[in-house]
Order: C-alpha cells, then sequence, then structure tokens
C-alpha cells in the first residue's frame, strides 16, 4: 500500500468518523425534538377538530332542543301545535294548517337567522304530514310528497331518542338535489313522552368543515362516520379508502361526539408531518454528507501535497542508477523538514558525486605513477644481459669498481620491474637504496656514506614500493649538492602509534624558508592527472612519491619536510602498519 493511500485512510478514520458521529448525534437529537413536534401537533390538532365539531353539533342540537322545549309568551310550543294534529278523531281545517305552519315558520325562521349553516326546518306530525317548515331557496320541499315511506323516515322512527343523520335523501322530498346534511329527530312530549312527531333539519354540508385548521396540507385526514349506518358524512379528503390505506397511518384516532351515533375519525401522515414541521431534517443530512465529501476532498488535498515530495524524491531515488548522479531540488526556498531533506540528499549526491569523481581520477594518477615507473622495464632483458657482460668483463680484467656497479645496477633495474605487488618489505627497499648508494660512493670517491637506524622487527613491514631511493637520491643531488656541502645521509625507521615514520635527513647546505614553503605548497596540492605518455618535471620526485603514498593510503599520509638552511634537511615518511605489525606493537 502506498504512503499516499495510508495516509489518507488515516486521515479520513480520524476525521470522518467523529464528523460522522457528530452528524448522527445531532440527527438523532433533531428528530426526537420533530417527533415530540409531531405529537404535540397531532394532539393539538385532534383537540382543535374535536372542539370545531363538537361547538357546531352543539349548535344543531341547541337548535333541536330549543324547538322541542320552546314556548312563547302565551305559553304555546311546537310540541303543542304537534299534539292537536295527534288528536285522533278531529278534524282540522285548512285555515287550521295555516296557522300552524304560520306559528313554525316564525319560529323556524328566527332560529335560522342565529345560524347561518341551517338551511331549511320542518315540522311533520306523527301521522307523517308535513305541518311547518320554513327554508331558503336551496331547500324548498315538495308539499305534496308523502314521506311515510321514504328510508330516511323510518330510519328516524326506529332511532328513538338519538338522531339519524345522512347526507342524502333517496326520494324526491327535494324539488333539487343539492349536497346537504340532514339531521332527524322524533319528538316527545316532555311530560307523557308520547311520540308527537319528526324534526327535520337541512344543513349546509360544510358544518363539519375543518379546513380552517388544516395548517398543514395532505398531513390530516379526518372524516365523520354515522356509527349506526356505516355512512362517512364528512371526509377533508376526496377518496378515502385511497388515503387510509396508502397515504395515511393506520393508527387512527376516534372520539365519540356528543350527537349519537356519530363518531370523529382523525389519522395523520406522519412522514409529510415531519417534512413540513421540519423542512432542515434532510438539509441537515445533506449539509452532513456534503461536508464529509468536502473533508474527503481536503484530505486528499492535504495528502497529496503533503505526501507529493516525499514521492518525488522516492522517484528521483529509484532513478538515480538510471541517470547517474544528477538532481534538481524543486524546493530551494522550503525551511521546513522536507526542504531540509532535498538540501541533504542533494548535498549527499553532489559529495558522492565528488567522490566517485575523485576516486577515478586517483586510478588515473596512480595508473599514470606506476606508468612512469614502469618506463625503466623496457628493452630490460637486454639491459640485463648488457650489465652481465660488463660485470664478466670487469671480473676478467679484474676492475672491482665497475663489477661492483654492474652488478648494482643490474639489482635496480630488476628490483623495480618487479610486478608482483606494489607493496615490499622495507628490507627490500633498503637493499635498493644500498645498491643505489655503492653505485654513487663509487662516483664520487667515498666522499659520503649512508646511516641506518632501522629496527629489526620493523624491516618486515611493507611499504610501497621505490619511496626511498629517490628520497635518498634527492638528498644527495640537492642536500650534499654531490658532496660539496656535506657527507652524511642517515635513514631511520620507528613506530609512531599505529603509523611507521622512516625519515630521510642529510647535513648538507639546507633550504631557506622560502624554499621550504614553496616545496611543501607543492606537496600539498591535489595529485593532478596528465594524459597518459605525457610528462612534466613536476610528476618525478618527492611529488610523485607523495602522490603515490596519498592516493594508496588515504589523506593523513605521504611526505614532510623540515630544513634549516647550512643545518640540512629532513624527509619523513608516514605510512600505516600492517595489521599483524600493529597487533606486535599494541
Amino acid at each position: 500500500m502506498k504512503l499516499r493511500l495510508k495516509f489518507f485512510i488515516i486521515y479520513s478514520i480520524l476525521s470522518i468518523i467523529p464528523m460522522f458521529i457528530l452528524t448522527n448525534y445531532c440527527y438523532q437529537r433533531f428528530r426526537a425534538i420533530t417527533n415530540a413536534r409531531v405529537e404535540a401537533y397531532s394532539r393539538s390538532f385532534s383537540r382543535n377538530v374535536e372542539n370545531q365539531i363538537e361547538n357546531s353539533l352543539n349548535d344543531i342540537s341547541n337548535i333541536l332542543n330549543y324547538l322541542t322545549f320552546y314556548t312563547d309568551k302565551d305559553g304555546s310550543s311546537i310540541t303543542d301545535q304537534l299534539k292537536k294534529f295527534n288528536n285522533n278523531g278531529l278534524t282540522w281545517s285548512t285555515y287550521d294548517y295555516y296557522l300552524t305552519h304560520k306559528y313554525c315558520t316564525a319560529v323556524f325562521k328566527n332560529l335560522m337567522q342565529l345560524n347561518g349553516s341551517v338551511h331549511g326546518i320542518y315540522l311533520f306530525s306523527s301521522e307523517a304530514t308535513l305541518i311547518g317548515s320554513y327554508g331558503n331557496q336551496s331547500s324548498i320541499i315538495n308539499t305534496d310528497h308523502n314521506i311515510s315511506n321514504d328510508i330516511w323516515y323510518q330510519e328516524t322512527l326506529k332511532t328513538e331518542k338519538d338522531y339519524y343523520i345522512t347526507t342524502f335523501l333517496d326520494n324526491n322530498l327535494f324539488s333539487d338535489n343539492k349536497p346537504s346534511l340532514y339531521i332527524a329527530r322524533r319528538i316527545y312530549d316532555v311530560y307523557s313522552h308520547e311520540y308527537l312527531g319528526v324534526l327535520l333539519l337541512d344543513c349546509d354540508p360544510n358544518v363539519f368543515n375543518i379546513e380552517n385548521l388544516i395548517t398543514m396540507p395532505f398531513s390530516s385526514l379526518v372524516y365523520i362516520i354515522n356509527e349506526s349506518t356505516g355512512e362517512t358524512l364528512y371526509s377533508n379528503v376526496d377518496t378515502l379508502t385511497y388515503s387510509k390505506g396508502n397515504f395515511f397511518d393506520d393508527d387512527t384516532r376516534k372520539v365519540k361526539l356528543k350527537i349519537s351515533p356519530l363518531s370523529l375519525h382523525v389519522s395523520f401522515n406522519y412522514k409529510n408531518l415531519y417534512s413540513q414541521l421540519n423542512p432542515n431534517t434532510y438539509l441537515l443530512i445533506t449539509t452532513g454528507f456534503i461536508l464529509i465529501l468536502i473533508a474527503l476532498i481536503a484530505i486528499y488535498m492535504v495528502t497529496r501535497n503533503l505526501i507529493l515530495p516525499v514521492e518525488q524524491l522516492s522517484w528521483a531515488m529509484s532513478r538515480q542508477s538510471r541517470n547517474g548522479l544528477t538532481f534538481v531540488n524543486p524546493y530551494p526556498k522550503r525551511k521546513d523538514e522536507i526542504g531540509n531533506l532535498y538540501r541533504e540528499y542533494a548535498s549527499m549526491l553532489q559529495k558522492l558525486d565528488d567522490l566517485i569523481k575523485k576516486q577515478y581520477k586517483n586510478k588515473l594518477i596512480l595508473l599514470d605513477s606506476q606508468m612512469k615507473s614502469l618506463e625503466a622495464r623496457i628493452n630490460s632483458h637486454f639491459l640485463f644481459n648488457t650489465l652481465e657482460s660488463i660485470n664478466s668483463m670487469a671480473e676478467i680484467d679484474d676492475n672491482e669498481d665497475i663489477a661492483t656497479m654492474s652488478l648494482a645496477l643490474g639489482n635496480m633495474f630488476r628490483y623495480s620491474i618487479k610486478t608482483q605487488s606494489e607493496l615490499v618489505p622495507l628490507s627490500d627497499e633498503l637493499k635498493h637504496v644500498d645498491d643505489y648508494v655503492s653505485i654513487q660512493s663509487i662516483r664520487f670517491s667515498n666522499r659520503f656514506h649512508l646511516i641506518k637506524e632501522i629496527p629489526d622487527e620493523i624491516t618486515d613491514e611493507n611499504v610501497l614500493k621505490l619511496i626511498l631511493q629517490p628520497i635518498v637520491e634527492n638528498s644527495l643531488y640537492h642536500g650534499l649538492a654531490y658532496c660539496t656541502s656535506g657527507d652524511e645521509i642517515r635513514i631511520k625507521a620507528e613506530h609512531d602509534g599505529f603509523d611507521l615514520l622512516i625519515s630521510v635527513s642529510d647535513n648538507g647546505k639546507g633550504m631557506s624558508a622560502d624554499q621550504l614553503e614553496a616545496l611543501r605548497s607543492n606537496l600539498s596540492e591535489e595529485p593532478q592527472f596528465t594524459e597518459l605518455g605525457h610528462r612534466n618535471n613536476q610528476s618525478i620526485g618527492l611529488k610523485n612519491i607523495n602522490s603515490r603514498i596519498e592516493l594508496y593510503y588515504g589523506k593523513g599520509y605521504g611526505l614532510s619536510v623540515t630544513s634549516e638552511e647550512n643545518i640540512g634537511t629532513t624527509i619523513s615518511i608516514r605510512i600505516p602498519m600492517t595489521s599483524k605489525a600493529a597487533k606486535e606493537f599494541t
């Protein structure tokens, strides 16, 4: 799994889970408050609907009761009018009917003016004869209609003291078919409880209308049922069955009304109530998801910007094996840890590149030095044969000096062309010096002598080949000035910690301060590689020896020079001891 994906998952878990928990907590609290508001609204709405319908029914009930118990100033009442027509055996004239009708019309008219929801009031005797009526233009009754066979009349007779309520009359009692609410009731004598007749009220169908209470459409279902007939007298929704079964919840609140056998039923669409009472519920959820989405995008961007430098550095490091040690820092101005990492990596690559170049250069310089030291090996067999011939001729002629010089020179050439190893024992290096000195002693008539102060335990120490003889030669030519300024060359060797220190001293003319400083400066310069086959004057002698030692053993090793004018010069060689010698020394 990539680092960017790991960081994205970790940051997402640390950020999204608390946001999700907080959103869920807010939603649950919001939901609880909404439930409480819905419950409070449903209780309040049911109570208000019940009160309004009860008030409407009370008004109608009061009209019926008023007509039953009303007595005018002359002591006459509706029941008195009905009693006259229930006196069997008596014949009533048209005038008597007129007076009764006139009396009833005056009373009915006054009542209708007090209650605008009543369109007409009709009074029938026990023999189903209309004896009094009053109605507006929409409630014109057919006076010649016999109601004794009407269903509503027969059902009213069965109700005894209850009301018979219906929304339609299956007859032609009225001259027009208008939507109305019909309420019929039997009238009894207050004292004898004798059945006197039937009172019919034609009411406005909106007497139960509760639309003014519905503040949230499609959230409440209100309907009134006649329990005795099962007829729905009122509903605020057109299709009751569909709405009840598919739109509203099943937990309907049922209330028995004061006018029997009516019952009030109230049902709610709680889903719609939730959305209308708290429309911000879905907004809260949507906002939560949007915030989570924004957080994910922000986390992705932050993770990308945070990990991108690391990915770029990883990609650059993986490409180094292909492109070489080349790197361009894309964040040179960053001061944070990323900037430090890039700068350190760039610095490391630069140092590594410099080191590789330096090692390659040192190898070339070492190769050049080796080539220089091997130049003398050309035509070596011819030279050896010639020197052997000279030596043989000198011995035949009994010329000891020539024999010695030719033998020593042959030994020197033989030593110089050995190629088994760059390292040789110090004893071999000293023998090479002895051969050189024997030749120069004969040349300069023994006017100088070589003194060696070498402990026996050091003679087996390995040293770099051909480093002593050039220094002795330098002392003879420059220090002793061909035996004109001194006569002694001294070689000393000793342990200096874990290093081997070899010094070559002379008692010659020495060097001035400027000469000594120039020589030291020359020795301290970095080794320079010249094209193979090319030579300069500084490529031989002390500079060559110092370069070879430094390249082979590393920095800190090589030559050091001390000199005093007219006193002498000392050239010291510092090289590390082999592991065996170091172990014996410790």
